[in-house]
């Protein structure tokens, strides 16, 4: 477990904080009241067990933020907490390149440490580029953001940065300079809205002072903000990044909420649909082989009748995990309600449809499932569709009728397209 570290000489404030950070967060906490305890702390802890560093800024024994340059000597993240704050301060944390700082005494304070926390947890996975072709500028840029944990790449020719936003949809934000050669950065920024919706990719356009312009320019063609290069100030850019981050993470968060079953973590019938439909019409276009199958676990009221619904739902995820273990890559899976799953297999003709079904059954019946006290295995039954329709919903229905008879006919086995061919237990 990854430990934050607490420096400060209020008992009081380093027990709340450290209440929060374990209720909150991942990371264990260990607190230190004074720069000489932090010095022994950090000669016992492995460096690459701290997740970061919140430290007063004044400590008895330490009043002019030389726990900061400490911390910040081994490159650990670094939060500084502070009463009041000046122009000479504040130049000051970000020249050290400190994460962030917090007002103390603000009632908001502790939420502001546990957000910041809960950012430079995920910020690893929000890829940013930067299109730039100053090296100097691109450099400062990159620093910035590095502090912050953000996973960063560079371009300096805007093409090949659209080239690779295109091909890589973890991109979260670009960050792009105006004045570049082949295309300006608000014709990149145009081209990118062709691609992205802001709300899945957050631009931000920057450019020299006397242009004044140049900001509605940028945002007329789909950008998200600007920035004047020769205004820049680091706080008033970690603001505007983390904005539109949180933004933009908080907005995909519930869209997967939204397209994915919350017990299972595979998609739901909604997304099925609408992922599923285009494929579909793209397969009928191309007379390309389709198995659509319908699986459903046998008895599984049984299930939740005798060892309660807790156990159910470990039966649920399971399975689950099982079917989606054994997917290609062009498989779309899908939890249609209850104990009924989906899968639309672009390119599986009948002949390779059937044996790979069977496998997937014998996989299911083999697993030992160990859920609280019991341990239990159960079976599925499986209904095949290979013959493409033109309506996916009658694709559907017949391997529907094809579980039907698999459940009829004595369950825990396969029935393609609801004639005699069959693969049963033995």
């Amino acid at each position: 477990m990854k430990k934050i570290i607490v420096v400060d000489d209020s008992r009081f404030f380093c027990a709340l904080i450290e209440k929060q950070i374990i209720e909150q967060t991942p990371y264990g906490v260990v607190t230190c009241s004074s720069l000489e305890e932090a010095k022994i702390v950090l000669s016992r802890l492995d460096k690459e067990s701290i997740q970061a560093c919140l430290t007063s800024y004044r400590l008895r024994d330490a009043t002019e933020g030389e726990a900061i340059e400490l911390f910040r000597s081994h490159n650990i993240p670094t939060i500084v907490l502070i009463s009041d704050v000046t122009a000479r301060l504040r130049s000051r944390f970000w020249q050290l390149r400190v994460i962030d700082y917090v007002l103390k005494h603000d009632k908001y304070a502790i939420n502001e440490i546990i957000n910041t926390l809960s950012r430079l947890e995920r910020n690893p996975n929000n890829k940013i580029v930067i299109v730039e072709d100053s090296k100097t500028s691109a450099k400062m840029l990159q620093i910035l953001l590095e502090v912050h944990q953000y996973d960063v790449m560079h371009f300096n020719n805007p093409k090949q940065a659209l080239d690779y936003v295109k091909y890589h949809q973890d991109v979260k934000m670009v960050i792009t300079d105006y004045n570049m050669p082949e295309m300006d950065g608000c014709e990149l920024t145009r081209r990118l809205r062709r691609l992205y919706s802001k709300q899945e990719l957050a631009i931000l356009g920057m450019s020299g002072a006397g242009q004044t312009i140049m900001s509605a320019n940028f945002l007329k063609h789909g950008a998200d903000d600007f920035i004047i290069k020769q205004s820049f100030l680091a706080e008033e850019f970690y603001l505007r990044v983390n904005s539109y981050l949180d933004r933009l993470n908080t907005y995909q968060e519930l869209a997967t909420a939204a397209s994915y079953d919350y017990l299972t973590k595979i998609p739901n019938r909604r997304h099925f649909f609408e992922v599923v439909e285009a494929m579909h019409e793209a397969a009928i276009r191309h007379e390309t082989p389709v198995t659509c199958a319908m699986i459903d676990i046998d008895k599984f009221k049984s299930v939740n009748d005798e060892y309660g619904h807790s156990v159910g739902d470990e039966v649920l995820r399971k399975v689950a995990e099982t079917i989606k273990s054994s997917t290609r890559k062009s498989d779309v899976v899908a939890r249609f309600g209850g104990e009924e799953f989906c899968m639309y297999m672009n390119g599986m003709s009948a002949e390779n449809a059937q044996p790979y079904f069977e496998k997937l059954r014998q996989k299911i019946s083999d697993t030992i499932i160990h859920v609280e006290d019991y341990t239990l295995q159960v079976t599925v039954s499986i209904g095949l569709n290979s013959k493409l329709e033109q309506d996916l919903n009658q694709m559907l229905e017949k391997a529907d009728k094809s579980l039907y008879e698999a459940k009829e006919t004595g369950r825990n086995r396969v029935i393609l397209n609801s004639n005699l061919a069959e693969v049963s237990c033995s």
